[in-house]
């Protein structure tokens, strides 16, 4: 759970990048190569809020994905033109092991800073959570939109980013009250 917890994460990041690109914040990678990484700023800042530093995130971020994508001419210039969503949708374990490395490269002291998901991240992280759920024994019993809703929503309100990204999250004795929680309340009739 706490690596697709840190793939949903990342996917949200990645959708909210990709707009209004400004050429004089860049990041230099192999070759002299200039990308922008306002929009990654500007979607970090949002989404983790206080957690992480998010120029130096960015900074971090940007050249491993350049260094990955710089032999294929269609996905660099996803890159370059902040269309991250799409370079998500087929380079997720790549996406989730950048996006881990960066946040703990670049956490800040907060140990406050809640996750911020908008209602069109939520959407994509339901949507992804729901596939996952067909066929298990919660799809049996329980309502599986309202679980999904329920648990986006603790994300959001029950945990702070730092214990979102422990390496044990989906063991702690936390995380199992609250998914217990999501559970009962979600049980079908």
């Amino acid at each position: 759970m706490r690596l697709h917890t840190i793939l949903f994460i990342a996917c949200l990041w990645l959708s909210s990048c990709g707009q209004n690109q400004d050429p004089n914040e860049t990041v230099v990678v192999e070759d002299g190569v200039k990308i922008s990484i306002k929009a990654c700023v500007q979607a970090n800042t949002k989404i983790l809020g206080s957690s992480v530093d998010p120029v130096a995130f960015c900074k971090c971020v940007v050249p491993k994905f350049y260094s990955d994508l710089k032999n294929d001419p269609e996905k660099l210039k996803l890159l370059k033109d902040g269309r991250w969503f799409d370079l998500s949708k087929e380079k997720q374990e790549l996406v989730t092991k950048y996006f881990q490395e960066c946040i703990v490269a670049t956490a800040t002291t907060d140990s406050t800073a809640k996750l911020t998901i908008t209602p069109r991240m939520a959407e994509g992280m339901k949507k992804k959570m729901k596939q996952e759920l067909i066929g298990s024994e919660i799809e049996q019993t329980n309502d599986i939109n309202k679980y999904c809703d329920c648990v986006i929503n603790s994300l959001q309100t029950d945990f702070s980013i730092k214990e979102i990204m422990r390496d044990d999250f989906n063991q702690s004795e936390k995380y199992k009250q609250v998914m217990d929680k999501c559970l009962k309340a979600t049980k079908k009739n």
